[in-house]
């Protein structure tokens, strides 16, 4: 799988997970510190979040990390 493969699957996992919460791409960003427009970069795939915002959003979004796509590029 390629990096924009990997990236394209996170983001559809994260916005699935942030459907199910009701909340607005706005609200996750802000709650977890970053940008809008970098959230939403990171939902359409465009973007990988690093360790550190995406272990934020699993908390957020009460997601299993194990049941993430695999992001070994992923970087800290």
């Amino acid at each position: 799988m390629s990096q924009r493969q990997r990236a394209l699957a996170l983001g559809a996992a994260l916005r699935e997970a942030r459907e199910k919460t009701g909340l607005s791409q706005e609200e996750i960003a802000a709650r977890v510190e970053l940008h809008p427009m970098t959230y939403g970069g990171i939902e359409r795939g465009r973007l990988l979040p690093s360790v550190s915002t995406l272990t934020r959003l699993c908390v957020l979004l009460k997601i299993d990390p194990d049941d993430l796509p695999d992001l070994q590029d992923l970087q800290d």
